[in-house]
C-alpha cells in the first residue's frame, strides 16, 4: 500500500509539473479564438468552442452557465448587431449570460462587464474603432487593462472580421493585396509597394492576423505586411473559419469545415518585385501547428518552384465562389506531396507560384505583373 502511495505521489507531482511547464512555456494564460468573417448564427464548432472556454475551470461565477460579453464597437449599427450575437448566443446555451458593452458604454460599467465575464466576443466592422475605443495611441486604458486580467484568468477572447485582424501587436488597417505589392494600375502607372499597418490590441503576441482571408484574395498584402515589419508569422482566417490560439502554449488549432492558412516569412528573399522562399501550412478543422516550436526549429529554407514537370494553371471564373477560393484550391492542391507540380495562380496584376514542401507544407512566391 505504501509503494502505491508513493507511486501515486510521483505520478501527481510529474503531472503537476508537466502541466506547469506548458503554462509556463510562454508566460500567458487564456484562449484567443480568430474568427475570419461571415459568422453565422449556425456555426456550431466557434459558438460552441466559445462557450465551452468562457465556462473553464477558475471563471465560475455566482450565476448559472458562461458569462459573454458582446463588444460592438467595431459594428456601424451596433444595436442589430447586439440583438443577433446576443440570440445566437443563448441559442447554443440557453442559460449563457450576455452582456453587451457599445462604443458609448461607460468605462465604469464596460470594466465591471469584462471582470464579470469569462469571455469576449468582438463583433466586425472596422477595426480602428475598436482601438480608438479601447486602446488609443497606445493607452493602457482601463478597459484594455480587464481584457488583459480575463486572459490571465483563463478566459477567452474571441472576435470576427475586423474583432480577427484586431488581435495582434500590428494590425492591418486596409487595402489590396494588389496596392500593398505596388502592381500595376489601370493606367499602366506602377505605384510603389504599401503596407497600411497600424498598432493591434496586443492579445497576439507572435502574429499579424487577417480576416476573409481567401475570400478576398488577402495573401499578397499579408505577405506584404510581414516583410515591411520583419514579422515572421501571418494567419489568414477564411470565412466560416476559426483558428484557436493556445496563449500559454502557442498552439494554433483550426476549428470548422473551413480552412485558413498561417504563413512563415522567416526565410523570405526579395528578388526585384518578387516575395520569394514563403512557407504555408493550412489549417482545417482539428489541425495543429506549434508556433513555440516552429520558433525554435524554423527548418530549412523552401527549395523553390525548380524543375517540376508540369505548370498548372488555376483557373479563376467570374464573379462567384470559383474566384473566391482559387487560393484555397492552389494551397490544398499544392499540399500534395507525391504531385511534384507547380501550380500558378494568376490574379488582378499579381500571381502566386505554390509547390509541396513537405506533407501539409506548400512553398511559394508572389510576383507582381499579369
Amino acid at each position: 500500500m505504501r509503494h502505491r502511495w508513493l507511486l501515486l505521489a510521483t505520478l501527481t507531482l510529474f503531472c503537476l509539473q508537466a502541466a506547469c511547464s506548458t503554462a509556463a512555456t510562454t508566460g500567458r494564460r487564456g484562449t484567443l479564438l480568430l474568427i475570419g468573417g461571415g459568422l453565422d448564427d449556425d456555426h456550431a464548432p466557434t459558438y460552441r468552442r466559445l462557450l465551452e472556454l468562457a465556462n473553464g475551470p477558475g471563471l465560475a461565477t455566482a450565476k448559472m452557465g458562461p458569462q459573454i460579453v458582446v463588444v460592438t464597437a467595431a459594428t456601424g449599427p451596433e444595436e442589430q448587431e447586439a440583438i443577433d450575437k446576443t440570440e445566437a448566443l443563448r441559442t447554443w446555451c440557453w442559460s449563457a449570460g450576455v452582456e453587451v458593452v457599445r462604443r458609448a458604454t461607460p468605462t465604469a460599467a464596460t470594466v465591471a462587464a469584462i471582470d464579470r465575464a469569462g469571455g469576449l466576443l468582438f463583433t466586425g466592422g472596422d477595426q480602428q474603432r475598436i482601438l480608438a475605443r479601447y486602446r488609443p495611441d497606445g493607452q493602457d486604458t482601463p478597459e484594455w487593462l480587464a481584457m488583459q486580467r480575463l486572459l490571465q484568468r483563463g478566459g477567452v477572447i474571441a472576435g470576427g472580421s475586423a474583432g480577427c485582424a484586431m488581435m495582434g501587436e500590428l494590425m492591418l488597417l486596409g487595402g489590396s493585396s494588389a496596392a500593398a505589392l505596388g502592381a500595376p494600375t489601370a493606367d499602366g502607372s506602377t505605384p510603389e509597394a504599401s503596407t497600411r499597418l497600424g498598432p493591434g490590441m496586443q492579445f497576439l503576441p507572435w502574429a499579424i492576423t487577417d480576416s476573409h482571408f481567401f475570400e478576398r484574395q488577402r495573401i499578397g498584402r499579408l505577405v506584404q505586411a510581414l516583410e515591411a515589419s520583419g514579422r515572421r508569422f501571418g494567419i489568414g482566417v477564411g470565412e466560416d473559419a476559426t483558428v484557436e490560439v493556445d496563449l500559454a502554449t502557442g498552439t494554433l488549432r483550426g476549428l470548422g469545415t473551413a480552412a485558413s492558412l498561417l504563413i512563415d516569412a522567416g526565410h523570405l528573399q526579395r528578388e526585384g518585385t518578387a516575395r520569394r522562399r514563403l512557407v504555408a501550412r493550412l489549417l482545417g478543422d482539428g489541425e495543429r501547428v506549434s508556433l513555440a516550436e516552429l520558433q525554435r526549429t524554423p527548418g530549412p529554407a523552401p527549395r523553390g518552384p525548380v524543375a517540376r514537370p508540369f505548370v498548372i494553371e488555376v483557373p479563376v471564373v467570374e464573379p462567384g465562389q470559383n474566384r473566391q477560393l482559387a487560393s484555397w484550391r492552389m494551397f490544398h492542391q499544392a499540399a500534395t506531396p507525391n504531385s511534384g507540380n507547380l501550380w500558378r495562380l494568376q490574379l488582378d496584376g499579381w500571381r502566386i507560384l505554390a509547390w509541396a514542401e513537405a506533407p501539409g507544407v506548400v512553398g511559394f512566391d508572389v510576383e507582381v505583373g499579369n
